[in-house]
């Protein structure tokens, strides 16, 4: 195995933790607040999608593919199950709790 090819793959290793530490993040919520999960959902899905697609080797049609790929499944997860898809001062979500804006308090429950 040769050096870049050792290197591609720790590439893909690191996206694909990356990618899974966004989805445990929807599933479970163990960041705090809503604001500080929505920027680590969104942080570690978006460094993930970009490592593993540096990972594949070849920019066309591989990489573009797989960051169309994830990127898809990342936006859909995050309308499907979070309040995490906030574009400008609205929050896009499945349902109708997850659509309330952000606490002032930025969502940790401290009063």
């Amino acid at each position: 195995m040769s050096v870049l090819e050792r290197i591609e793959l720790g590439l893909l290793v690191l996206g694909l933790i990356l990618i899974a530490a966004g989805a445990l993040q929807a599933r479970y919520r163990y960041v705090g607040g809503r604001s500080r999960g929505r920027r680590f959902y969104w942080m570690t899905s978006g460094f993930g999608t970009f490592f593993f697609a540096v990972g594949v080797g070849k920019i066309w049609p591989n990489a573009i593919l797989v960051t169309v790929f994830f990127g898809a499944i990342v936006a859909v997860s995050a309308y499907l199950s979070t309040p995490y898809l906030k574009i400008g001062e609205r929050i896009y979500a499945l349902s109708p709790a997850d659509r309330e804006p952000d606490p002032p308090d930025g969502g940790l429950g401290k009063k």
